[in-house]
C-alpha cells in the first residue's frame, strides 16, 4: 500500500470513474487500474463492483476511501512539518494558461530550478476554468491563470500583473482609430469559454461594438499567429511577459478603458509545498520585474 494508490482511490471516489480520475491525475486509466489492483492485494479486500461495465466503489470501498481521507491529512501534515526547514526534493506541478507558458513560465521555472536544484517540475496547460479544478482538487499544486469569478476558502489567490485590455492587429497594420477598425476589419474572438474571452466580449457589447467574426480560436496563442498573418484584428489583454509572435504585433489602445484581465497564482492552502510554491512565485515575480525595467 501506498500513498500514491491512496490518492488514486479517492480520485476514483471522487470522479465516478477510472477514467476520470486518470484525468484528474495525468496518468492513464491503465496506471489507475494497476494501482488498484495492487491496493486490493494488499488488503485482501475487493474494493470495487466490477459487474458492471464500468467499476464503482463498493461499500468496503467507500469505507476505506474514508480512513484514506485521514492518512492522506496526517501525511501531508507531517511532511510540511518535517520539510518546513529543509529545501524541497520532489515534483512540483504547474498548471498554466497559454499566453503565459510560452514566455512568463518557463522564464520563471528556468531561473527557479537554477536554484532549487533538487526539485523537477512538470507543467501542464489549460485554460482558467479546468486549471481552477485541478488546484482545487489537489491534481496540480499552483496554477498561473485569469482571476477567477469564485474563491474556495481552501485556496489562496494572489495577483501576479495587471494586463490591460487592447486592440491587437499585425505589425504592418495601418490605421489608428481603435473603433473604426473594429467596425470594419476582420474580427478574430477568443472562445467565451475561456476568461480573456469573454472578457472581450464583455467590453465589446459594453461600448455597442458590432464586430464582423471571421474566426474563433481557443488559445491567445493561435490568436497571435491568425493575427500576425494578417487575417484579421482582436481584443486581447496586453501580456505582460509576451512571447516573440506577440511582442511583434501592433498593440493600439482601447478609448476610455479601464477592463484589464488580472493574471495572478493560485494555490491549496494547505499544500504541504508550500516551501518551493513560494520560492515559484519569486521567480515568477523577479520575472515580471525584470519585464517592466
Amino acid at each position: 500500500m501506498s500513498i500514491k494508490q491512496l490518492r488514486t482511490l479517492l480520485a476514483i471516489e471522487k470522479n465516478g470513474s477510472f477514467s476520470a480520475a486518470a484525468d484528474q491525475l495525468f496518468i492513464t486509466k491503465a496506471a489507475v487500474g494497476q494501482q488498484m489492483k495492487l491496493l486490493e492485494e494488499s488488503l485482501n479486500t475487493k474494493l470495487f463492483d466490477r459487474r458492471r461495465l464500468i467499476p464503482t466503489v463498493n461499500p468496503a470501498g467507500m469505507l476505506f476511501a474514508k480512513e484514506a481521507h485521514k492518512v492522506i491529512e496526517s501525511y501531508d501534515k507531517l511532511f510540511n512539518s518535517t520539510h518546513a526547514d529543509e529545501d524541497f526534493s520532489g515534483t512540483i506541478s504547474v498548471g498554466s494558461v497559454p499566453s503565459a507558458i510560452l514566455a512568463l513560465v518557463p522564464l520563471a521555472v528556468k531561473s527557479m530550478m537554477q536554484e532549487v536544484i533538487n526539485t523537477k517540475v512538470r507543467i501542464v496547460p489549460g485554460i482558467s476554468t479546468d486549471l481552477y479544478d485541478h488546484v482545487l482538487n489537489g491534481s496540480i499544486d499552483v496554477v498561473i491563470l485569469s482571476q477567477p469569478q469564485r474563491i474556495e476558502p481552501s485556496l489562496q489567490w494572489e495577483v501576479l500583473a495587471e494586463e490591460p485590455l487592447v486592440l491587437l492587429t499585425s505589425s504592418g497594420f495601418k490605421g489608428n482609430d481603435p473603433i473604426k477598425i473594429l467596425q470594419k476589419d476582420p474580427y478574430i474572438r477568443l472562445a467565451q469559454r475561456t476568461s480573456v474571452g469573454s472578457l472581450a466580449d464583455r467590453w465589446l457589447t459594453k461600448n455597442k461594438i458590432v464586430v464582423k467574426e471571421t474566426m474563433i480560436m481557443d488559445s491567445m496563442e493561435t490568436l497571435g499567429c491568425m493575427v500576425a498573418h494578417g487575417l484579421g484584428i482582436s481584443v486581447v489583454p496586453n501580456l505582460t511577459k509576451p512571447d516573440p509572435i506577440f511582442s511583434n504585433l501592433r498593440k493600439i489602445a482601447l478609448p476610455n478603458s479601464t477592463d484589464a484581465r488580472f493574471l495572478g497564482m493560485l494555490t491549496r492552502k494547505d499544500n504541504p509545498k508550500h516551501k518551493v510554491i513560494m520560492k515559484f512565485k519569486q521567480h515568477i515575480n523577479n520575472t515580471i520585474k525584470a519585464t517592466s525595467l
